[in-house]
């Protein structure tokens, strides 16, 4: 009985169109199989690419406008290096209000008045630099404004409060200088 069933297994075996027929069921079984449960995270990982793709391009775009301003920048700060030495005495680096009094005290002076009180801020935000002057004297405000606003110094000044004592006259002037 063993021989009839190897002979029977052979012949089963040795038939060669029986077996393409399994054969080629099996494949296409497999294939569908596979296919079927490959397909969804194959096109899942297809459309995250695609999306990757497009956010890619878009980041590159960006980057190559951001290029290209910052080398429109960066010719610009070359340009404007040329003319470092003047900006350096308009708004200097370090911050220095001893110098900065001694050019306010001779426009005071020339504008007829004493300075009773010069009080710098401590307190610098951005390179700005808050001051309260106090002066005394009867001299020229608006001379003294004047002199001010032409200093080569940038100088802004914020408010004047000008009062009249009977025996004598005082000028509060809250003003700011800038550094870099």
């Amino acid at each position: 009985m063993r021989d009839e069933m190897q002979n029977s297994a052979k012949l089963f075996f040795s038939n060669e169109l029986f077996l393409s027929k399994i054969y080629t069921f099996w494949a296409l079984a497999c294939m569908v199989l596979f296919g079927f449960f490959a397909i969804g995270p194959l096109s899942f990982s297809m459309a995250k690419k695609i999306n990757l793709y497009k956010e890619m391009r878009t980041l590159n775009y960006g980057l190559n406008v951001k290029l290209q301003s910052l080398n429109k920048l960066s010719s610009d700060i070359a340009d404007a290096e040329k003319f470092e030495i003047l900006l350096e005495a308009t708004i200097p680096k370090e911050l220095n209000t001893h110098s900065y009094m001694v050019l306010f005290m001779q426009q005071a002076a020339a504008a007829g008045f004493s300075v009773e009180n010069f009080i710098p801020s401590t307190d610098t935000t951005g390179g700005e630099v808050p001051i309260v002057v106090i002066l005394e004297g009867s001299g020229d405000l608006t001379g003294l404004i004047s002199g001010l606003e032409g200093m080569q110094r940038v100088t802004v000044i914020d408010s004047v409060k000008y009062e009249n004592h009977t025996d004598s006259t005082q000028a509060t002037i809250n003003l700011r200088i800038f550094n870099l």
